[in-house]
C-alpha cells in the first residue's frame, strides 16, 4: 500500500547482482523459494540470492547451459527441492545450500538422450520434462528413474519429396501445463529444426 502513483518516484535502487562470468544470456524468469530468489546465471550455474541485500548465497556449477526456460521447487517432507534441465542433464539440488540432492539419479543428475530447454512440471511424485527427440519424459521425482516416454512425432522412415524432414527441436517452447487433479499434461509443440527456414519440416 505504500507503493502507489504519488509514491513511485520516491523509489530508489536496492541492490544489483553483478555475474562473475558473462557468456550468454538469461531466458527464463527467476523463482522465489525458500527465502531466496534462485536463477540461471549468464553462465553455467543456477545460483541463489538473499532477496533482502543481493548478497549470493550459494552456486551451483553445471556442465551447459542450464534451465533455459526456467526451473522449479518442490518441498517434499520438508526438504525444499529445485529441478531444472541442463541441455543433456536433468538436475536436482538442494534449495537451502545449492548441494546436488544424492537420492536423485547419479549424484543429484540424470543424463538424457536429447537437449531438454524447457521447465519440468510436477505430478503427485512425477517429474515431467520435455526434450529435443522430441518427446514427453517421466521421471520418479524421489530416485530420478525413467518411469515412461511418449514420442512427439510420426516415426518416418522415408524421405518425402526428396528431403529428409527434421522434427529435433518441435517440443513444447511454451512449456508445460499440468492439471494436478486430473493427472493431465497438456503441451504444444513447435519450431521444428532448421526454424529459420521451414523447407525441411
Amino acid at each position: 500500500k505504500d507503493i502507489n502513483l504519488n509514491t513511485i518516484k520516491n523509489l530508489d535502487l536496492a541492490w544489483k547482482y553483478q555475474f562473475d562470468e558473462i557468456n550468454g544470456d538469461i531466458q527464463s524468469n527467476p523463482i522465489f523459494a525458500d527465502g531466496k530468489i534462485i536463477m540461471p546465471s549468464t553462465g553455467n550455474s543456477i545460483l541463489a540470492i538473499d532477496p533482502s541485500n543481493g548478497q549470493k548465497l550459494w552456486e551451483f556449477y553445471t556442465d551447459s547451459k542450464p534451465a533455459r526456460r526456467g526451473l522449479i521447487y518442490y518441498n517434499n517432507n520438508n526438504q525444499p527441492l529445485v529441478f531444472f534441465c541442463s541441455m543433456k542433464t536433468l538436475y536436482s539440488i538442494e534449495a537451502k545450500t545449492g548441494k546436488p540432492n544424492l537420492d536423485f539419479g547419479d549424484l543429484g543428475a540424470v543424463k538424457i538422450k536429447k537437449n531438454c530447454s524447457v521447465t519440468p512440471v510436477i505430478i503427485k511424485d512425477e517429474l515431467i520434462i520435455a526434450t529435443f527427440e522430441p518427446a514427453l519424459e517421466v521421471y520418479d521425482i524421489n530416485t530420478g528413474k525413467i518411469r515412461w516416454k511418449y514420442y512427439l512425432k510420426e516415426k518416418i522412415e522415408s524421405r518425402h519429396g526428396g528431403k529428409r524432414y527434421d522434427y529435433s527441436g518441435g517440443n513444447p517452447w511454451g512449456g508445460i501445463s499440468a492439471d494436478v487433479d486430473r493427472n493431465i499434461v497438456f503441451l504444444t509443440t513447435g519450431n521444428p529444426g532448421v526454424y529459420l527456414q521451414g523447407v525441411n519440416r
